[in-house]
C-alpha cells in the first residue's frame, strides 16, 4: 500500500460526503491537480462496491466513455484503495438544484453508457450476479438498513423482497449499463462533454436498469412530466415491470 501515502504525500484529506454507499472518499490536491481516494473495506472485495473492481470498470472503459482516470490502487487485510483524478465540470445534481434543463443531458448520458459495445466486457451485472450480491449482504447484515417499502405495500422485509425479486427476475437485454446512472454520477464540462463517476457496479446488465434509475430521478427530483417525457423519447416501448424490478433491487444497496 506504499504507494498510496507516498502520493498522498503531506496533501490535506478531506471527506467527501455525497452518496450512500459504505466506501469511504476523501479529497486532496497535488499542486492545481484535485484528486480522490476511494477504500472499500475487505468484507466487500466480492461486491460491487470493491474499489478494485470500480478501477478494473475504469480501465477498460478508458476509451469507450470519458471515465476518471485511475492512477493508483492497493489493498492490504483490512481495506481495497484507489486514487482516482478528478473529472472536469459540474455534478448534473448542481443543475437539478438550480432548476437548470437536464432532460436532455440525462438522455445523452443514456446513449453514451449504452452504446459501449460489450463483446469483450468481463463485468457481469446481471441480475443473477446482483441477486447473489444481495443474498450475500443480507446474509452479513451489510444491507442498506434505511431501505422504504411504502411503494410496494404487499413487501415488509428484506426477505419478503429478495423472494419477490428472485420470482420476478426478468428475461435480459444486455447492454453496458453503469449500474447507477444518477444526477450525482453524470458530470458536464464547459464544452457540454459527459463524464461518469462511481461505476463499481458498471457492466453487462438489463438496458431497462439505467433507464429505471433515470427515470426515478427525473420523477422525484425534477418533475413527474419530465420523467414522462424521457420515456416517450425512448426508441421502444415502455416495460414499467422491468423499471419496477430494478428499482426494488436498489432498495437495499
Amino acid at each position: 500500500m506504499r504507494p498510496i501515502p507516498e502520493f498522498i504525500g503531506d496533501a490535506e484529506l478531506q471527506l467527501d460526503d455525497v452518496g450512500e454507499s459504505p466506501c469511504r472518499v476523501q479529497r486532496f490536491r497535488r499542486g492545481n491537480e484535485l484528486y480522490f481516494l476511494k477504500t472499500s473495506p475487505a468484507v466487500y472485495a466480492d461486491t460491487t462496491y470493491s474499489v478494485l473492481r470500480e478501477a478494473a470498470v475504469m480501465q477498460w472503459l478508458s476509451g469507450k466513455l470519458k471515465v476518471p482516470e485511475v492512477v493508483l490502487t492497493a489493498q492490504d487485510e483490512q481495506q481495497e484503495y484507489m486514487i482516482t483524478r478528478a473529472v472536469p465540470g459540474v455534478p448534473l445534481s448542481s443543475l437539478v438544484e438550480n432548476k437548470r434543463p437536464v432532460l436532455a443531458l440525462f438522455q445523452e448520458a443514456l446513449r453514451q453508457v449504452q452504446a459501449v459495445p460489450i463483446a469483450d466486457c468481463p463485468f457481469d451485472s446481471g441480475a443473477a450476479a446482483r441477486l447473489r450480491e444481495l443474498v450475500f449482504l443480507l446474509g452479513h447484515g451489510l444491507i442498506d438498513e434505511d431501505y422504504d417499502f411504502s411503494a410496494w405495500p404487499k413487501l415488509s422485509t428484506p426477505q419478503d423482497l429478495l423472494a419477490h425479486l428472485h420470482a420476478s427476475a426478468p428475461q435480459e437485454d444486455l447492454v453496458f449499463s453503469h449500474g447507477d446512472l444518477g444526477d450525482s454520477n453524470i458530470f458536464v464540462s464547459e464544452r457540454d462533454e459527459l463524464y461518469f463517476i462511481d461505476l463499481g457496479r458498471g457492466g453487462k446488465a438489463d438496458r431497462w436498469l439505467d433507464i429505471a434509475f433515470v427515470h426515478r430521478n427525473l420523477r422525484e427530483d425534477v418533475s413527474p412530466r419530465s420523467a414522462r417525457q424521457f420515456l416517450a423519447a425512448l426508441d421502444r416501448p415502455d416495460v414499467a415491470a422491468k423499471r419496477t424490478f430494478f428499482e426494488q433491487l436498489d432498495e437495499l444497496f
